[in-house]
């Protein structure tokens, strides 16, 4: 049986048998997958390789003729196709295919091997989590040369030379031209002008650069009161902070941010203020971390307090030696408005039970070393503020005025009529009935017994709790009484009231009508007519609608709120603006009715029942 190589859908490649060649479409020149589809390493494929051309050779030569010999059979067998070719047509036509495969067969393979060695490299190529970038230059005074860092060195002279050299766990260099080189504990500085110096033997012209091409990885270990204590790796240049930031950067309450113990191989070699640092971005503050260090973060323990006039007031971390420039410097300095002639710190005496004040000025305490004093454990400084220190009082008009907006004012001095004229004058629509002042309260002012009665339901309320409820409910808070009808038409210099600052005032639009709502037969609103009661516009309203409670009819005064009844001639006057309420009957309900009449006459017929008992006893 003669078996063909045929790759399947799923990619495996397979023999099959030739007479089944018809239900395969052509894949290749040669009318089927030029090759099996496996590494070329594999032994596998190199033996299906052989067999395949081997298949491919004795196939080629049964086309030239028509037939195909079966293997197991010994016969011809007709082919998919008649090809009248002669035997050097044949060879040709084998001498093609093979070109054709064995190209289809170099191109994957290339790709394939590109494909490894892409995911070689992914497997041998580290990913580097959360490692720190390089915040600013190095400084070359500063940085100290260590084990891991890789070093350049470009020499620009008759011709060019770049050398990148990494120092060796020693602490030392191999340099051409010149040998090993000790650099140990030797900033970058220092190692710069040594190279330079051996080099310049070797080379008399030319310009010698030397680098720091790429900083060492240093392990640090961070403990102490923090949460997530443990070991990290960091670049060279990195700084306590971006230690604490690799841990999760999650510190406790207790922790001391100021007194933060930067110990190295040979003990304690920097003290960090990350406070100061977060606050005022003071570097020196945030020392760069070193192969082996141990940074500890204490608990609290003692503190400072700084309050007044400085931009971040509040207790702090006390760090000895602390000075009274150094604690302000930390609470991102004073305010314009400080005074600066009396300062006090009040300090613990002796006993750590009283207290005494000292009283000092820092006045150009910028420029003068004798305004500082060097502070205590617990001291508490007082820096207090200029009063009134460069303070706009400010007021608010808006509505109908020929100029809206913001004025200045002086306390004391300016009156409400000084501003309605600095505004320009009322338009003519303005409405002084609704005209209003509402003032600014202090929060000091609260109601308590309102506040409370907010947080009862008003059917649990006493009868005189829900009346001042409701009163209080319809207060409009802040607002000022002031008439000022009176103060601008009858010219009453008694309404004329004093402004103060943050002082709002709204003269509304004219209203000329009132309005009727509820259930009349048309509600809307009805031009204003001075001679008209409360009937008069609702008759003009159409009338009382169905279901109308004409016996309890309300007015809503426009300038307070202030719900009245309406058939209380002598206690309102409607004014333009004023609302007219009728309300709607109470639904009444015949079954509810019913019941409640049931249940009265059974209570009756159960206390007759009782009399008619106790009369028989009797």
């Amino acid at each position: 049986m003669v078996r063909l190589h045929h790759t399947a859908s799923a990619g495996v490649a397979e023999l099959v048998d030739a007479k089944d060649l018809k239900s395969f479409g052509p894949k290749s020149p040669c009318g089927f997958e030029s090759r099996p589809r496996y590494p070329a390493s594999d032994p596998l494929h190199q033996k299906l390789y052989f067999q395949y051309f081997k298949s491919i050779s004795l196939y080629s030569g049964y086309l030239s003729t028509g037939m195909v010999k079966a293997q197991s059979h010994d016969t011809y067998m007709p082919s998919a196709g008649w090809f009248p070719f002669t035997s050097r047509w044949s060879v040709l036509l084998l001498f093609a295919t093979a070109l054709l495969c064995g190209s289809v067969y170099a191109q994957t393979d290339r790709r394939d091997a590109e494909r490894e060695d892409e995911q070689k490299q992914n497997r041998e190529t580290p990913v580097l989590a959360g490692e720190a970038a390089i915040e600013v230059p190095v400084v070359d005074s500063v940085y100290i040369v260590g084990p891991g860092d890789m070093l350049t060195i470009s020499i620009f002279a008759t011709q060019y030379y770049n050398y990148t050299l990494p120092v060796h766990s020693d602490g030392t260099i191999v340099v051409p031209m010149i040998g090993k080189v000790d650099i140990r504990k030797s900033t970058l500085l220092e190692v710069r002008q040594l190279l330079r110096e051996l080099l310049r033997r070797e080379v008399r012209s030319g310009e010698i650069l030397v680098s720091l091409y790429k900083p060492r990885k240093v392990k640090v270990t961070v403990s102490g009161a923090i949460r997530k204590p443990g070991v990290v790796i960091l670049p060279a240049t990195a700084r306590v902070s971006e230690a604490l930031d690799m841990t999760g950067g999650e510190i406790k309450d207790t922790t001391s941010l100021r007194n933060i113990v930067v110990r190295g191989p040979h003990g304690v070699r920097a003290i960090a203020d990350l406070q100061r640092f977060y606050r005022i971005g003071d570097l020196d503050a945030n020392p760069f971390v070193n192969s082996g260090d141990v940074i500890y973060f204490p608990k609290k323990d003692m503190s400072v307090g700084v309050f007044g006039a400085v931009n971040n007031s509040g207790w702090m971390d006390y760090k000895p030696g602390e000075t009274l420039r150094s604690a302000i410097e930390v609470c991102q300095g004073l305010k314009a408005a400080a005074f600066l002639d009396s300062i006090e710190i009040v300090r613990f005496n002796p006993d750590h039970i009283t207290t005494s004040s000292i009283h000092l000025s820092i006045t150009n305490y910028d420029t003068n070393p004798n305004a500082d004093i060097e502070l205590q454990p617990k001291d508490l400084v007082l820096i207090r503020e200029i009063p009134q220190f460069r303070r706009h009082d400010l007021i608010v008009i808006e509505g109908e005025v020929n100029y809206e907006g913001s004025y200045s004012i002086l306390e004391g001095t300016t009156k409400l009529s000084d501003i309605i004229e600095q505004a320009g004058g009322f338009t003519a629509d303005a409405s002084l009935e609704e005209a209003s002042i509402t003032r600014r309260t202090d929060e000091t002012e609260r109601d308590k017994e309102f506040e409370r009665l907010k947080q009862i339901s008003p059917a649990d309320m006493q009868e005189d709790e829900y009346e001042y409820f409701k009163a209080r409910s319809r207060e409009r808070v802040g607002q000022m009484v002031v008439n000022f009808k009176k103060l601008f038409l009858a010219n009453d210099t008694t309404e004329d009231l004093y402004l103060r600052d943050g002082d709002y005032i709204e003269i509304p639009k004219l209203k000329n009508y009132i309005r009727v709502i509820g259930r009349v037969n048309n509600p809307g609103n009805i031009i204003f007519t001075d001679e008209w009661i409360f009937e008069d516009y609702i008759t003009a309203a159409g009338g009382y609608g169905w279901r109308a409670e004409d016996g309890d009819v309300r007015v809503i005064k426009a300038r307070t709120g202030e719900l009245v009844d309406a058939e209380d001639y002598d206690d309102y006057s409607l004014e333009p603006g004023d609302t007219i309420w009728v309300p709607e009957e109470p639904e009444v309900k015949f079954w509810e009715i019913a019941l409640e009449g049931l249940g009265v006459l059974s209570q009756i017929a159960g206390i007759l029942g009782i009399v008619i008992a106790v009369s028989r006893i009797n």
